[in-house]
This record gives structure tokens, C-alpha cells and sequence, in this order.
């Protein structure tokens, strides 16, 4: 079963209501109902009264097996949360990268090994620096063009904290 979570989507009131009037052994079956109709653990652990913490709501979940299910004539149909998504299926909360291009990622390629040697107290003229202050002007400006952090660290051959630093500061 493919399962796909309601992101920032509050569990409804009336559902709300009648999981706080449950006693613990019909609640756990309750909130696995929930789970696998999409619901997130954040927003289940959220609405109950005392909160309660997303791992006690996993807890739960995964006990719901083990736990004997009391009949409950009157309990309302679980909710099925409201996805965000295409007839494709699942939509991404970052756009797509629009990517690097070949001499634009051999200019990476070449300026960053260059960039890594720059100082603070080298003079603003040098080969270091001059490279330093290209790679960042490059990488800044794909970066507000939608490229991401990631793809960029990765072109320069350095680590995910050493370009958003780049980008950043």
C-alpha cells in the first residue's frame, strides 16, 4: 500500500472530538486508522489532549496489530486527508533544478581547487583570490536561478556546509 501524508493539514474537528473521547485501547486502532489513510503522526500527535509526541503516535501505530480493537458501533469513517497531487501523482515541494551547464560546471570544476587555497590575508589580486570571488559570484547566481546547494557542492568538490557558507555569506 502506497502512502502518501497530508503535509500541514490539521486533523478535522469533529475527529479531533472524538479521539479525546476515547479510552486508550480504541484510541491506538483509531490513530493506525489514521496513519494509513494518510494522515501525519505530527498532526495526530498535535490534536490529542495532553499533546503527545510524534514517536508515542509511531508507537502506536506500529502496536495497533498487537492491540485488541473493542467494537465501536457509532465511529465515524476515518478521514482520507486532502493530497497535494496530480494525476502524475505525488508533487514536490522544491521546483525541479534547472541544472548546471557543461562550461559553466568545467568552470566550477577548475576555479575550486583554486578557491580552496584563497586567505584572508592574501592580496585581492591574486590567483586565489580573483578565483575565490569568481566561484562565488558563479555559484551565487545559479543559486538564485533555483540550482540548489547540493549540486553546486557537488561541481566543486566540497562538502554541503562549505557551499551554503559560499552562498550565504
Amino acid at each position: 500500500m502506497t502512502r502518501r501524508t497530508a503535509r500541514s493539514q490539521p486533523i478535522p474537528p469533529a475527529e479531533v472530538e472524538y479521539l479525546n473521547s476515547l479510552e486508550i485501547n480504541a484510541l491506538i486502532p483509531r490513530v493506525s486508522a489514521l496513519y494509513k489513510a494518510g494522515w501525519a503522526l505530527q498532526a495526530i500527535g498535535d490534536c490529542l489532549d495532553p499533546r503527545r509526541p510524534k514517536s508515542t503516535v509511531r508507537s502506536w501505530v506500529v502496536k495497533a496489530a498487537e492491540v485488541e480493537s473493542p467494537e465501536v458501533v457509532d465511529a465515524p469513517i476515518v478521514p482520507s486527508p486532502k493530497h497535494k497531487t496530480t494525476p502524475e501523482g505525488y508533487q514536490k515541494r522544491r521546483p525541479t533544478s534547472p541544472g548546471i551547464q557543461e562550461d559553466t560546471f568545467d568552470e566550477i570544476r577548475s576555479l575550486a581547487p583554486l578557491a580552496r587555497s584563497y586567505r584572508a590575508k592574501m592580496t585581492q589580486t591574486s590567483s586565489a583570490a580573483v578565483a575565490n570571488r569568481r566561484l562565488t559570484d558563479i555559484c551565487t547566481k545559479l543559486h538564485e536561478n533555483g540550482v540548489g546547494i547540493r549540486e553546486l557542492a557537488e561541481a566543486a568538490g566540497v562538502t554541503y556546509r562549505a557551499m551554503y557558507k559560499r552562498i550565504k555569506l
